[in-house]
């Protein structure tokens, strides 16, 4: 048997292996690091151009609109309008008085009468009706409550004063006013000193009516008075207490110029 040197055995081995590895490379981990993502880039939004953001308007501001000054008249069959009930009282003229004006009002009661000449024929006057009969009708009627008058125009005393004394009218006039402020105090009450009776001012008026100014003046601010002790004459009544058109007008020129002393404004704000 023929031996192959060792030298030249090893050579031949050396040579299988080399060409083994060559013909299977083992895959080297690559020194190079992969890309990680950019924790910047991936926070990043993207930004819309300034041709594509709507444009933000203010709100327009909204006004409220401007409500009509609530104007109760508050009394007796003179409120009522009594003498010539289709005329309407003193609330004929006066409601063109203040369309004159520019104000914008509204007459408010639950009683109507003069309906045939005027629009707004609302009312709260009551005939027959003496002052604690009105402070009674408030408390069970609910009249405040239910319309929330700006502005009550009071002429009453003529019936407390047919059969009464003058200084319980007036004792009963302090009472209803305070009943009237504690239910709406920031109501404008106007007071009248109250006209004649065709029989002429009698001691009985003098005396309620004098009793008036001092009355109002310790009521505050909320309370003021109109003097109608002596607008009429005997030609301006059309009965023993009620007045004719003519009288009815001279009342809603006196309540006019009082109403206008308030400088309550065109109408009610908001």
């Amino acid at each position: 048997m023929n031996r192959i040197p060792v030298p030249i055995l090893l050579t031949v081995l050396l040579t299988a292996c080399v060409a083994g590895v060559t013909k299977a490379p083992l895959a080297a981990p690559s020194l190079t690091p992969s890309p990680t993502p950019s924790p910047t880039a991936a926070a990043t939004l993207a930004v819309p151009s300034a041709t594509s953001i709507p444009s933000l308007m203010p709100a327009p501001t909204v006004t409220p609109a401007c409500e009509p000054i609530k104007i109760m008249p508050l009394g007796d069959s003179i409120t009522y309008g009594e003498g010539i009930v289709s005329y309407g009282g003193y609330r004929n003229l006066l409601g063109a008085l203040l369309e004159s004006e520019g104000v914008l009002f509204d007459f408010v009661g639950s009683q109507r009468s003069g309906a045939e000449s005027i629009a707004d024929a609302d009312n709260e006057g009551h005939s027959g009706w003496t002052t604690s009969y009105l402070r009674m009708g408030i408390d069970t009627q609910g009249w405040l409550e239910t319309y929330q008058p700006h502005l009550i125009l009071l002429h009453i005393g003529t019936n407390d004063l047919r059969d009464g004394h003058p200084l319980y009218a007036a004792r009963d006039l302090s009472a209803l006013l305070d009943d009237i402020l504690t239910r709406l105090p920031d109501t404008q009450v106007i007071v009248a000193r109250i006209i004649r009776t065709r029989w002429g001012t009698d001691a009985k008026h003098v005396d309620f009516n004098n009793a008036i100014p001092e009355l109002v003046t310790a009521k505050g601010a909320q309370v003021s008075m109109v003097d109608m002790q002596d607008i009429l004459s005997k030609g301006d009544l059309i009965s023993l207490f009620h007045p004719s058109p003519r009288g009815y007008d001279k009342m809603a020129h006196a309540w006019m110029t009082a109403i206008l002393a308030l400088d309550l404004g065109k109408c009610a704000g908001p």
